[in-house]
C-alpha cells in the first residue's frame, strides 16, 4: 500500500508523523499461524504415508498457515495513524477488503489522552491513545502505539496552535 494511494495531501499539508501498531502486540498472532504452519512437517511422514489423502491434508494446512500469516501481516502493515498539520488519518484496515478512513482537523478535537494498561505495555512502550472529537463524530482509538506520551503531546501541540 502506497500511503499516497489512501491519504491525499491538501495543498500546503506536511505529514508530521506516521504511526503503527507495536510490532510486539501482533507476536501471539504470528507465532499461532507460524505454529500452524510448521505443525504439518513435523507430521511430514505419517501424512505422506497416507497417500493423497495425505498429502492433500498437508498442502491444506502448510497453505491455510501461510495464507493466514500473510493476512494477519497485511492487516498490521497496512492500519496506520497519520498525523499532518492540518488534520489526523486513521486508516483502519479490518480485512482484505475492508479498510476504514477516518478523518478530523484539530479544531474537531475536544480532549487527547492515552493509557498504557499492562506488564507488558510497560516493557514495550506501548499503550492506547485517545481522541475525543466535538458533536456527534465517533472518538478514535489507537492500540497498540508506541510511545503514546509522543504522539499525545504533538496532536496537543497542534490542536494549540490551531487555537491560537
Amino acid at each position: 500500500m502506497k500511503l499516497k494511494d489512501i491519504v491525499q495531501p491538501k495543498p500546503n499539508e506536511q505529514i508530521l508523523l506516521m504511526v503503527r501498531e507495536s510490532r510486539f502486540s501482533q507476536i501471539g498472532t504470528f507465532l499461532l499461524f507460524a505454529l500452524w504452519f510448521l505443525i504439518p512437517f513435523f507430521f511430514l511422514y505419517p501424512l505422506f504415508r497416507m497417500g493423497t489423502m495425505g498429502v492433500i491434508l498437508f498442502c491444506v494446512l502448510v497453505f491455510s498457515g501461510l495464507f493466514f500469516c500473510w493476512r494477519a501481516f497485511r492487516t498490521w502493515s497496512h492500519t496506520i495513524f497519520v498525523i499532518t498539520d492540518h488534520r489526523i488519518i486513521d486508516i483502519d484496515q479490518r480485512g482484505i477488503f475492508d479498510r476504514v478512513v477516518t478523518e478530523s482537523s484539530f479544531d474537531h478535537i475536544d480532549e487527547v489522552s492515552y493509557r498504557m494498561h499492562g506488564v507488558w505495555a510497560a516493557i514495550f512502550r506501548y499503550g492506547t491513545v485517545y481522541v475525543k472529537r466535538s458533536g456527534s463524530a465517533a472518538d478514535l482509538k489507537f492500540e497498540y502505539i508506541r510511545h503514546p506520551a509522543r504522539v499525545q503531546d504533538l496532536i496537543n501541540d497542534l490542536r494549540k496552535a490551531v487555537h491560537e
